[in-house]
């Protein structure tokens, strides 16, 4: 069987990785000394997208001590009282730049005084619609996407989103492109795909920053092998959502060694009662981590890590079971929102 774009784009990754990250530094850095004097941070996404704006939330705060308004599109559509976003930046997350409701919230956005920063592989001078109301571009660089389920853009959009937060992402960009050949190299993806094999559902399970790289993960699997999915903080699984976790379903837990483990505990043993089975990825120092993986230094590194490890999980069940992930009869590429 011919292997999916999916399989293909994904696998570029890290390439992409080692040829851009100094230009998404520098060009990060740029726009940062515009948005100093602005405090209040706005993030627009949808989709992979939009689990990119939850991961950049736990970076900007981490930095500034405030929390970044993940801004609703659905909002622009209504009658508001008039507000002054002068003291605002707006990071607008979108790999064609041709979500309308996202062009049409940085557009309102930036009338009402705004700084509106588009992050996407549209080039400058293409008619995509975000880019009528942007300021300034971070353009991708990411290469061309076929599939349906985006794979290299999101791990592009983590890392340019850290180095708009303030992180320095060169080291960190090298280090996760090692640790994604080496999960190659030891066929992670394979081994995960033979324990999520005819799961009734899968669920995601992180903390902080990789929040988003479990909601990214869940899905990947919809689209892609339309297996039911979901992707919590795993704090709040225990606060409604395992109720409903059976023998049928699979979780999986992504840690490591340097966070609080008591939550982790406490939800691994609350699987085990329910007989749920559920897997751990860790680092090698990560206690009962089932598939021990190499890790960036960078705690929020390893949200493109997580993020990497499902969408080549995705491609192998995909193969495995002859499903086409790159087209869906329910989906496009480019999503239009009234």
């Amino acid at each position: 069987m011919l292997k999916s774009h999916m399989a293909e784009e994904s696998a570029s990754t890290p390439e992409m990785l080692r040829t851009q990250a100094v230009r998404w530094q520098q060009e990060a850095a740029q726009v940062r000394v515009l948005a100093a004097k602005r405090p209040t941070t706005v993030l627009l996404g949808r989709g992979s997208s939009g689990n990119v704006c939850s991961f950049a939330a736990y970076l900007f705060a981490l930095q500034t001590g405030r929390q970044p308004i993940e801004f609703r599109p659905w909002l622009t559509t209504q009658a508001l009282p008039e507000a002054d976003w002068r003291d605002a930046v707006v990071y607008a997350f979108s790999y064609s730049g041709k979500s309308t409701d996202i062009a049409a919230s940085a557009e309102w956005l930036r009338a009402r005084g705004a700084l509106v920063v588009a992050i996407s592989q549209a080039q400058a001078n293409s008619d995509a619609h975000l880019l009528k109301p942007a300021q300034h571009l971070i353009h991708l660089g990411c290469g061309p996407e076929q599939a349906v389920p985006a794979t290299k853009s999101v791990i592009a959009q983590l890392f340019v989103a850290a180095a708009l937060a303030g992180y320095d992402i060169s080291l960190a960009a090298e280090q996760c492109a090692d640790c994604m050949v080496q999960i190659e190299a030891h066929d992670v993806p394979a081994s995960l795909a033979t324990f999520l094999a005819g799961a009734r559902t899968v669920t995601w399970l992180a903390r902080g920053p990789s929040l988003g790289g479990a909601l990214e993960a869940a899905l990947k699997m919809q689209e892609s092998v339309g297996i039911p999915a979901f992707g919590y903080s795993t704090a709040e699984y225990l606060h409604g959502p395992i109720a409903a976790a059976s023998p049928a379903d699979r979780v999986v837990l992504f840690t490591a060694s340097d966070e609080p483990m008591e939550t982790k505990q406490a939800v691994a043993a609350a699987l085990l009662a329910r007989g749920v089975p559920f897997l751990c990825l860790g680092c090698a120092a990560t206690p009962d981590a089932q598939l021990p993986l190499p890790y960036p230094e960078a705690r929020w590194a390893r949200t493109a890590i997580l993020a990497y490890i499902a969408q080549r999980t995705c491609a192998v069940l995909a193969q495995r079971v002859g499903i086409d992930p790159d087209v869906h009869p329910a989906l496009r590429k480019i999503t239009q929102t009234l």
